[in-house]
This record gives structure tokens, C-alpha cells and sequence, in this order.
């Protein structure tokens, strides 16, 4: 079923009505003169109504990524019928009202509004996936007196999004292009949000892995691009932008794919733009890391624990938004990391525990004591077989990577009534069939939070479903959904495991073993400090 609306700004949109909501989907937010070129912010539509019914095109990305997604969660839903991939009109973004009880749009309220970025490694993702719809939420904000508007956004991946040289710059295409869509898209939305209904001053910014580190990313910004914002799933310190050495290998490599090496620069560029679509993300060899880079803009440095645990800005790596953000939540699973033995470290097999151990005494070298001690703590020796190995490195990797960059980020945030932080901890174990089952998984927290899989879920599931939902609902709508960190006790939320009676509970000491984690990463940070201990694991990832 479709409805019309009269936007003041926009003109005449048609929307989908959803199970209480409306949708209007595929908005353009901004246009390219070409697929590398910066993006351009779209005010105006020149038509007298636009169909916004269905999805827009997504940014260029691998056809079928996300069985892949479905195939990490260990479920499916049904998919929705989507336009192929377009280098030029990718940049588009979905809106979900309330309706009112009469069926109507009501443009005149000044909702809170969170916009989603979603994740895939800068390489693949969406904003149409079913389990992101935001009708679930939007629907159960309203029943709960506390209506929200829901936004999610399209931004591009691959090589149209960070693919990056001194040639390409030098010719005007800047580095980071996904980092710039999604800071043009929040600009569209402050601009015309009004007119759906919304608040264009209470935005809160919602992303999930590559998301979240986006959105922590967006905290470098000069200019305030949002009122509050929630990390779960990565950070900044989840992996460091690549230099700009690593940039121009990256597009070497792409160069040399497309046969362009003896081209002149203006030919090579000329032959980037015009090369078929679907060819830019079969060809180009899987690895080539087309990842953020440092460009003095989006990502003015590189991000270590040390900066971001203290208060005091460090030249090398400001940030800007603890002064403008009102307030920041990060979220983290309890095994977050298994992510990556999908992506890289299943092929580290047979024979992984040995190879962890070689590469932790090497990394380790001048500190052979804390080597010995993070390989005990974790029970790992060269023996230790593939699997129980594979999993203690998991564990290990959700630590580092997940579980200490939270707590950094809570011990640098001001931690006052204008600048808030608040964490959480996800540890409701993954209910279906599967590889992880019964484990608190990457993306498994944002299904959970968007409720599109309640009808799987037992009771007792949904409880902790509905209890995250609600909890993001009052965040968005400016409330404290617990205390907010203060001093050296990390107070935190802890959803689940429901299997344990655990709906939702606060942990007002953040205690570790309360809240479901060890104490080992934080013992070997003491020692020699996490960013050796964060090395040590991103060398073995990255088979050093």
C-alpha cells in the first residue's frame, strides 16, 4: 500500500505504508558528476512527485553480499526486490515515520531522528537489508509514547569509496569518499528532516562495524554533524587507517588489474571512470586493501589507546566532537570477533594455535614475559588443537579489539552533564542453528535491536530484544537510558544471557566479571600497554 505526502521543501513523495509506519526509500541525497568525484548535495528533485515506494540503487558492491550477512547471523529473511548497483545514483537514504492513529502523517512534530550507518568492511552492505527495515523500532517507539523517526543510509564501498593516490588527488578526487557521503547525507537530513516531521538538532548517529567505526570517525569533525551518536561493533581503534604508502600500493595494484601501467595519469584516471561496473569488484584481486586512509580530513591521523584515553587533545589525533557531541554510546559483544575467522583466520588452519604462539613471541620479543603470560591466559600452546585454539584466539581478538577500545573511549570522553558516555555490553548468545550458536556474535546485537527477527526468538529472547529496543528509544530521545560513566568506575549495561535468567541488568562498577568479560587483555595492557597488545593480535591477522 502507497500513500502521497507534501513535502514543503521536496514536493510530492510517495511512500510505503509498513505495519503502522510509512517508508519513503531511495532518496537521493546527493549527485556525482562521476563515480570518484566528491559528492554534491541534492536540494531539489525538479519533479512534480517522486516515487520513494521502493529502494533505491546501492552503491557498487558484490552481487549477493548478503547471503553472506545472513549467513554470519545464521538466519535469513526474506528480501526485498532492489534495483542493481549504479556508480552514480548509489547515494540515497531511506526514511521511516509513525503514522498517527488516524493513518496520517503528522509533519508538524519535532521527532528525534536516528540514522544507521551500516556495515561489511567497507566493501560490501546496504542500506535496503531486511534486518536493518526500521519499522520494527519506529512502531515500538511510538506505542511507547517516545516516537523516533528512522533513517538509514547508503554511502560508497570498494574502490569508488576509498580507493586513493597523490595522481587521483592531485587531480581533485578526494580520499575517503564513503567518509564524505555519509557527512553529505547528514547534512541533507539536517536540512529536510524538518519537513518529514523531524528535528533536524536532535540527530542521533547509529552504526554497527564498520558503521560504528564510522561513526566514531565522525567525531573528528570540526563541524557538530550530529546531537549523540552509538558505536557498536568497532571503533576507531578496531583497526588503524592504512598510510599513505598502503593507499598507493592499493591503487597500484588496481592499475596494474586493469592493464592502465603504461597510461598516462589523465588516461589511467579517464579509464577508472569509465570501466565496467560490475568489473571493479570481480576483478580487482580480494585482499587489495581499499580500506580509510589518513587524508588530513575525515581521518586527520592515526588513533591509538593513548590518545584516546585521555582528556587532553593530542595534535596528532583531535577530537573535535568530545566537546560537541552530547553524548556518545558504545556497545561491544561479548564474542565480537568472530567476524574474523570468516575473514581471514579460518584459512589460517590446520595448524593456527602454533602459528599464534610463533607470532606472539615475535611480536613480543623484548617482553617475553607478557608473551608467556597472554598465552596462558588464554590457554593456547602449540599443541592446542585447531579448534578450541581458534576460539581462544576469538576470545582474545573480541578483547583487544572490541571489549579494551570501549573502555578507552569511556576514560577519555569528558564525562560531564554536556558530554555524556554510556556503555554496554551485549551477551545474548546467538539462538539458531549454526557455527556460534549460543555465542554473542558479531552483528547479532543490531539484529536484536531492530527487532526484524522477533518472531524467531523465544520469549525470553525477545524480553532482551525489547529491552535494548527501548533503551536505544530513550537514548535517541535525549534520556540517560542508565547512569552515564563517571570517574574510574565504568558503570554498564549488560543485556542478557537470557539462558542465565539475564534480561538487562546495570553493573555500576563495570566489574568485569559482572558484566561478562576477563580480565586478561586489561592485565597485559597494564604490562606493557594495549597498543603492544593490540599489535601483537593485528600482526597474526595479518600473517606477520
Amino acid at each position: 500500500m502507497t500513500t502521497t505526502f507534501k513535502h514543503r521543501d521536496l514536493g510530492e513523495l510517495k511512500g510505503r505504508v509498513v505495519d503502522g509506519t510509512v517508508q519513503f526509500r531511495g532518496l537521493k541525497y546527493a549527485s556525482l558528476v562521476d563515480r570518484l568525484a566528491p559528492p554534491q548535495l541534492v536540494t531539489r528533485y525538479g519533479a512534480t512527485s517522486i516515487d520513494a515506494s521502493n529502494y533505491g540503487p546501492p552503491p557498487i558492491s558484490p552481487h549477493g553480499a548478503i547471503q553472506r550477512e545472513f549467513g554470519f547471523l545464521q538466519h535469513t529473511l526474506p528480501e526485498p526486490e532492489v534495483p542493481t548497483h549504479s556508480d552514480l545514483e548509489g547515494l540515497n537514504l531511506n526514511i521511516t515515520l509513525p503514522l498517527g492513529n488516524d493513518g496520517s502523517i503528522n509533519s508538524s512534530t519535532k521527532l528525534p531522528v536516528y540514522v544507521f550507518i551500516h556495515g561489511g568492511g567497507f566493501a560490501v552492505g546496504s542500506s535496503w537489508y531486511p534486518h536493518y527495515s526500521a519499522t520494527p523500532l519506529v512502531k515500538l517507539s511510538a506505542e511507547q509514547g517516545k516516537p523516533i523517526i528512522g533513517v538509514s543510509i547508503n554511502y560508497r564501498l570498494g574502490v569508488t569509496g576509498f580507493l586513493t593516490s597523490e595522481e587521483l588527488r592531485k587531480a581533485g578526487y578526494k580520499a575517503n569518499n564513503g567518509f564524505h557521503d555519509q557527512r553529505i547525507a547528514l547534512k541533507w537530513i539536517q536540512a529536510f528532516i524538518g519537513g518529514f516531521g523531524g528535528d533536524g538538532e536532535e540527530i542521533t548517529v547509529v552504526g554497527e562495524s564498520a558503521g560504528g567505526l564510522s561513526v566514531t570517525m565522525l567525531l573528528l569533525s570540526k563541524e557538530p554533524l550530529m546531537k549523540r551518536c552509538l558505536s557498536t561493533g568497532g571503533a576507531v581503534l578496531l583497526f588503524k587507517p592504512i598510510p599513505a604508502t598502503a593507499a598507493e600500493a592499493s591503487y597500484q595494484k588496481v592499475i596494474e588489474t586493469f592493464g592502465l601501467t603504461d597510461k598516462s595519469p589523465e588516461d589511467r584516471i579517464k579509464a577508472l571512470l569509465s570501466i565496467p561496473v560490475d568489473d571493479l569488484w570481480q576483478k580487482v584481486p580480494m585482499g587489495t586493501p581499499l580500506l580509510p586512509s589518513v587524508d588530513g580530513d575525515t581521518v586527520p591521523g592515526e588513533p591509538n589507546f593513548v590518545t584516546v584515553a585521555s582528556q587532553e587533545d593530542d595534535p596528532a589525533f583531535v577530537i573535535p566532537g568530545r566537546k560537541w557531541c552530547a553524548a556518545l554510546m558504545i556497545g561491544e559483544s561479548q564474542l565480537d570477533a568472530n567476524i574474523l575467522a570468516w575473514i581471514g583466520l579460518d584459512g589460517r588452519n590446520p595448524g593456527i594455535a602454533a602459528k599464534f604462539v610463533e607470532s606472539v613471541n615475535k611480536t613480543l620479543s623484548l617482553h617475553p614475559e607478557v608473551a608467556s603470560t597472554l598465552l596462558s591466559s588464554y590457554n593456547i600452546t602449540s599443541s592446542t588443537n585447531d579448534d578450541e585454539a581458534l576460539l581462544s584466539i576469538l576470545r582474545f581478538a573480541s578483547e583487544i579489539g572490541f571489549y579494551a577500545p570501549a573502555l578507552a573511549f569511556a576514560k577519555g570522553w569528558p564525562q560531564t552533564r554536556e558530554n555524556k558516555y554510556f556503555l554496554y555490553h551485549f551477551n545474548e548468545g546467538n539462538p539458531w542453528e549454526g557455527r556460534f550458536k549460543g555465542e554473542a556474535g558479531h552483528i547479532l546485537d543490531v539484529a536484536f535491536l531492530f527487532q526484524n527477527f522477533n518472531e524467531f526468538l523465544n520469549d525470553e529472547q525477545k524480553a532482551v530484544a525489547r529491552a535494548y529496543a527501548e533503551d536505544f528509544i530513550k537514548f535517541v530521545n535525549g534520556e540517560d537510558p542508565w547512569p552515564p560513566v563517571e570517574g574510574g568506575k565504568i558503570g554498564a549495561r549488560v543485556y542478557g544471557p537470557s539462558s542465565d535468567g539475564i534480561t538487562a541488568k546495570y553493573v555500576p562498577d563495570g566489574n568485569p566479571k559482572e558484566v561478562g568479560r576477563q580480565e586478561h587483555v586489561l592485565k597485559l595492557g597494564e604490562m606493557v600497554g594495549f597498543d603492544a597488545i593490540l599489535r601483537v593480535f593485528e600482526n597474526f591477522f595479518q600473517g606477520r
